[in-house]
């Protein structure tokens, strides 16, 4: 059952940034998109702590929200699509953790997100920075990114945004606000 609502997140703070824009991305995103609630939760850059808070949250909420939409920052200049995520993890999480291997032995070595990034990229790019990634990484982003997609079971769209580190906010939230609009316009 959907429940006209999605899902939107982001991480904390870390290492060297003193802010994390994609968490600020999401702390000034409206309540309200269209006629979607958003569900908003803001991640902390630990292996184990943000798959535990993002796996309760999709539980606790009871309904297959509409879309999720994950944030992370990265050092490009462009915002990127992430069209997958792979069954790889490597890097010191904020808790010390280090962690090198499969994310999850058992399940498939690559999974796709079901929107199709390739249209979206087209009805975006003449308007803002933009690109299509095929790599997001082995960090956090592509970490949770795996999880969010594995979890989904293809019941709602998933995908990953992104953002350039050094963004301004107001400018980064309404290119994200952009980007939401035409990600719900290829998923109805």
């Amino acid at each position: 059952m959907t429940n006209n609502s999605i899902i939107l997140t982001g991480f904390q703070k870390y290492s060297k940034f003193s802010l994390n824009l994609s968490g600020e991305i999401v702390r000034n995103f409206d309540d309200k998109f269209r006629e979607y609630n958003l569900k908003k939760i803001i991640l902390p850059v630990s292996w184990n702590r943000s798959v535990n808070l993002y796996s309760k949250f999709v539980n606790i909420t009871e309904y297959n929200p509409s879309l999720v939409i994950l944030m992370g920052i990265h050092s490009k200049s462009s915002f990127s699509l992430e069209n997958n995520s792979f069954n790889c993890a490597f890097g010191k999480d904020v808790d010390g953790f280090y962690k090198w291997g499969f994310i999850n032995i058992k399940r498939p070595l690559r999974l796709k997100t079901t929107l199709n990034i390739n249209e979206i990229y087209k009805t975006l790019r003449s308007s803002l920075k933009l690109s299509i990634s095929y790599f997001p990484g082995f960090y956090l982003c592509n970490f949770i990114y795996y999880w969010a997609l594995d979890i989904s079971k293809n019941k709602y769209p998933v995908i990953f945004i992104h953002i350039p580190s050094k963004g301004d906010l107001e400018c980064s939230l309404a290119i994200i606000k952009k980007i939401v609009k035409e990600v719900l316009n290829h998923t109805l």
